[in-house]
């Protein structure tokens, strides 16, 4: 988006932090040119572990606030090219390294001089929603926070972390991967960690979601302390490729966040 005089209203760019678990912090960060010696809101974004490096193209502008695209630790042209027994071996290296991660760029963010961090949030979509709670808790210990949290499509099971990320187009390899992988991610199970964190969240499922089973969601519901709000949407589950479900949630995210004051317009 450009003002009419030609000049592009936002920048664009791309950053890798060293000193991070697992190598590099890669992100991207889009922010308005602007910023007129003013502190913006940062939003964070987990997404799917497949489009993590596309968010940013999928998104809306992002208004008056800064919006950052987390890239997971993985090569995705490995991940292309490997056997579903190798993804799930990808997957357990990479939850062991998603929480210092996510650590290291919250302290990145809140140093940056144009960064509000009392106003720096994390959302968490399809697989970044079943991480969320383990990364929150492991922010929590280490004296870190977010104003608020989002978990959009997920759910409390290891399996369905495993089902979300090791899907595959023949069912039983796809279960026998997610049965092996489940085997050890007991450390990321959503409900050992969603009845110990702070914080105001948001929590957007559907019941038509035939990726993550209704109970998970439910669970993960239950679990989740107060204070949390809790939207139910029609429609299948959120993807990058379903532009206007995509929108349709984004704009419930940034309702609910302006409400709190959280969020620029």
């Amino acid at each position: 988006m450009t003002h009419s005089s030609g000049e592009p209203l936002y920048r664009t760019e791309s950053f890798a932090l060293p000193g991070a678990p697992g190598g590099d912090v890669r992100f991207d960060l889009r922010m308005p040119v602007n910023t007129a010696g003013r502190t913006l809101p940062v939003l964070i974004v987990l997404a799917g572990i497949k489009t993590g490096h596309q968010t940013l193209e999928r998104l809306p502008t992002p208004g008056d606030n800064a919006v950052i695209a987390y890239a997971y630790p993985y090569d995705r042209e490995r991940w292309r090219r490997s056997s579903i027994f190798r993804r799930a071996l990808v997957t357990y290296r990479m939850t062991h390294d998603v929480c210092g991660q996510i650590d290291v760029l919250l302290r990145w963010v809140k140093a940056q001089s144009w960064a509000d961090p009392q106003r720096v949030h994390i959302v968490g979509g399809s697989l970044g929603a079943i991480l969320l709670p383990m990364i929150l808790r492991y922010v929590q210990a280490r004296g870190g926070s977010v104003r608020t949290a989002v978990m959009a499509y997920g759910g409390a099971g290891r399996m369905t972390l495993a089902y979300l990320s090791l899907r595959h187009r023949s069912h039983l390899l796809g279960v026998a991967a997610g049965l092996l992988v489940g085997l050890f991610l007991r450390h990321m199970e959503p409900a050992r960690h969603l009845p110990y964190l702070r914080g105001e969240f948001l929590v957007v499922s559907s019941p038509d979601d035939s990726l993550v089973p209704r109970r998970c969601a439910q669970r993960l519901e239950e679990l989740l302390p107060a204070s949390k709000t809790i939207i139910h949407m029609r429609g299948e589950h959120v993807d990058a490729s379903n532009q206007k479900l995509l929108f349709d949630v984004v704009n419930v995210v940034r309702k609910w966040m302006q409400e709190r004051g959280v969020l620029n317009l």
